[in-house]
């Protein structure tokens, strides 16, 4: 389920930006198409969840959300250096990068403080 729920977000995600420039979809398909990708990335990212029953499988979904957010993080990185370079930064980029460092920051000071 989690691979479908996965194909489904990227196949939303190509067809909303349309790399290629391939069709010219209309305002209501858009908003559509704007509502699956969000519906999409809301259960994937919130509400569909793992269950780790052992330890062995509780440090692989740990070291698979360490890898998410370190790809993020670069990602993000390399935008906000190419937009930079281009003297044009989108906003969402230096606030989404910011926002995952200082969470990251301070769900580890809580977790370190008070667990």
């Amino acid at each position: 389920m989690q691979i479908s729920i996965a194909g489904l977000l990227i196949l939303c995600l190509t067809l909303l930006s349309d790399p290629f420039m391939v069709w010219m979809p209309m305002g209501a398909q858009m908003a559509a198409l704007l509502g699956a990708a969000v519906l999409l990335a809301v259960w994937a990212g919130f509400v569909m969840y793992e269950r780790a029953p052992d330890e062995r499988e509780a440090v692989h979904r740990m070291n698979a959300g360490r890898m998410a957010y370190l790809s993020g993080i670069v990602l993000l990185t390399v935008a906000l250096v190419t937009e930079g370079l281009a003297h044009h930064i989108d906003p969402w980029i230096s606030l989404t990068l910011a926002t995952m460092v200082v969470v990251k920051l301070l769900s580890r000071f809580y977790s370190d403080r008070f667990q």
